[in-house]
């Protein structure tokens, strides 16, 4: 009768630790992938700030140059 229970005590404290260790486990991988969801995020943050600042830049450089070219054809005309 005691060898039963003490493999009865064995095997529960083993399942005890087999579901703590998937919980674990299982508890990192959630932070993994919520870490590889924050660093993606950032990047497509980052890329997209970068694509604005490319369009602003664009449309700066040709707000310029219209008006360089309006300076110069009123100069022509004067």
């Amino acid at each position: 009768m005691g060898a039963s229970t003490k493999l009865a005590d064995l095997a529960h404290r083993t399942f005890i630790l087999g579901v703590f260790g998937a919980t674990v486990y299982i508890g990192v991988g959630t932070v993994q992938l919520v870490n590889a969801r924050v660093e993606k995020n950032k990047i497509m943050k980052a890329t997209w700030d970068a694509e604005q600042m490319a369009e602003l830049r664009r449309q700066g450089e040709e707000e310029m140059e219209r008006q360089r070219l309006e300076q110069q054809a009123r100069r022509e005309q004067a």
